[in-house]
């Protein structure tokens, strides 16, 4: 059961802006209803509807970040060359997209929708003293970190906005740096680290210290990576991933299920995961369309309702790649077929089912399921320090021991025999293809090889292998997105696109 639902206060926050600045003081009318941002914040109560609020923003992160732009940028999905439409994730998929696709606008103001609630929260709170200040302050932060992380590595250099600012403000401010924009990341989660507690008693499902700290640790350790590669990054995410894993089975930081299945199944919500977004059906808009999304078709005992009929499959890269055939995380990802047990039609399309319960009955649409998504697992620390600890060992070395622990652990929960010493170039490969295996569908394949710097190589072999529509290899300006075009002509001649883009 949920115990931390969303509370939608879109009439009070929903608005951007530009909306908010255009009203003046023409009409100095309180509503009844408090409907205003001037009016609403009285107490306690509000101020923390004023939070969710700003989770709530995030609920479309799965779709627009995770899936429409880092799942749909990596290898493991090819989508159809045979399409009879344009389609913004197969322009994403092929590298053909432009400043003109409508996903990346979509993307950029998810993205800044919730970093205007934190500013919104965070300025609204200042007059309040009640105990839970901090701890409000310290969730808004996380959210708006959890925000700029992506549209850092979405878009490299953006604005930073710390305030809410007017329409007029907003034109003027600038792009910051990359290292400008992890620097003030990492000063939002420092606080949220420092100010959220362990766990709750009850509202399950909001940002802890714990999740702050496993967040601030992948932050370290995509700033050690591309584009930055700051050596003294390192340490840092070893001692918040260390940090983490040492209070494993603890309050707030769960212990690995026994189960890969289990991990997605709605009954184990807010159980092993560090940071979950929330969702819940038959709530009118609360509901999950992740299922939907990664899938081509449901026969009638998996679901009421048809997936959005994706025309794209999964990369028989991701299947051949050495990929186990015992692996109990392959048969919880993917199926490979079916036949509908009421009308015996079949279908052998390989589609990632990973985040739907076959026979569930508790959607009533298909934009309902009620799983959450999972942003940041234990696996992945557990990954992550094992991927720390091998960057520590010297050029022409062997893996540390501690690392293979860390990784045959979950090697041994997936049912895969348990690897043994090698070394540090080769651990990198291992690690990367386990990194794939665990997380396939939720939107760290990309990120992973941006980081690391194996995006260029193996990407082009992926366009090669699938023959898509792309007549020149990739370069260093693939690795980002083109700013949105109706961002740029927001102030014509202000922000100047990223390279290769017009």
């Amino acid at each position: 059961m949920k115990t931390f639902k969303h509370l939608t206060c879109a009439a009070l926050l929903g608005l951007g802006t530009l909306l908010l600045a255009s009203c003046e003081d023409k009409l100095d009318i309180s509503p009844e209803a408090r409907n205003s941002t001037a009016d609403f914040y009285k107490d306690e109560s509000d101020v923390n509807q004023g939070v969710i609020s700003i989770y709530n923003s995030c609920m479309s992160f799965p779709t627009n970040s995770y899936w429409n732009m880092a799942e749909m940028r990596g290898d493991n999905i090819v989508v159809s060359t045979n399409l009879n439409a344009q389609r913004d994730y197969a322009d994403i998929n092929f590298f053909l997209a432009s400043s003109q696709t409508g996903q990346f606008q979509a993307t950029w103001a998810d993205l800044f929708e919730a970093v205007y609630r934190a500013n919104l929260l965070q300025e609204k709170i200042q007059p309040f003293t009640f105990a839970r200040v901090n701890q409000f302050k310290g969730e808004a932060r996380f959210l708006r970190a959890l925000a700029y992380f992506d549209l850092v590595r979405f878009w490299g250099p953006v604005p930073i906005v710390d305030k809410v600012v007017t329409a007029t403000e907003a034109k003027q401010i600038p792009r910051a740096s990359i290292a400008d924009v992890y620097s003030f990341i990492v000063e939002d989660l420092k606080f949220a680290a420092e100010n959220l507690p362990d766990t709750y008693t009850t509202e399950k499902g909001r940002a802890t210290k714990w999740a702050a700290k496993a967040l601030l640790g992948r932050v370290y350790l995509t700033m050690y990576g591309y584009p930055l590669k700051q050596a003294s990054a390192l340490p840092l995410a070893k001692q918040q991933l260390a940090d983490v894993i040492a209070q494993e089975g603890k309050a707030g930081v769960p212990t690995m299920s026994s189960s890969f299945k289990a991990l997605f199944q709605t009954a184990n919500d807010n159980k092993f995961h560090l940071f979950e977004i929330q969702y819940i059906s038959g709530t009118g808009g609360l509901g999950s369309q992740i299922p939907s999304d990664q899938a081509f078709q449901f026969p009638s005992q998996w679901s009421a309702f048809q997936p959005f009929g994706l025309d794209a499959g999964v990369n028989p890269n991701l299947l051949g790649a050495g990929w186990p055939k015992k692996d109990l995380r392959k048969e919880a990802t993917l199926d490979s077929g079916y036949v509908d047990t009421k009308t015996n039609a079949k279908s052998g399309r390989v589609q990632f089912t990973k985040f739907l319960e076959k026979g569930t009955t508790a959607p009533t649409g298909q934009r309902d399921y009620p799983n959450n998504y999972p942003v940041i697992r234990f696996e992945d620390v557990l990954l992550m320090q094992a991927e720390v600890l091998n960057e520590e060992v010297a050029d022409g070395g062997n893996v540390s021991a501690q690392a293979l622990t860390y990784v045959n652990r979950i090697r041994t929960r997936s049912g895969v025999p348990a690897l043994t010493s090698m070394s540090k170039v080769n651990f990198r490969l291992a690690l990367e293809r386990e990194r794939r295996w665990e997380f396939a569908a939720e939107g760290l394949r990309w990120h992973d090889l941006v980081r690391t710097g194996r995006a260029l190589a193996v990407m082009n072999q992926f366009i090669t292998d699938n023959k898509l529509p792309r007549a020149q290899a990739l370069t260093e300006t693939d690795l980002l997105f083109p700013i949105p075009l109706a961002e740029l002509r927001i102030n014509p001649g202000f922000w100047q696109q990223n390279p290769g883009y017009n």
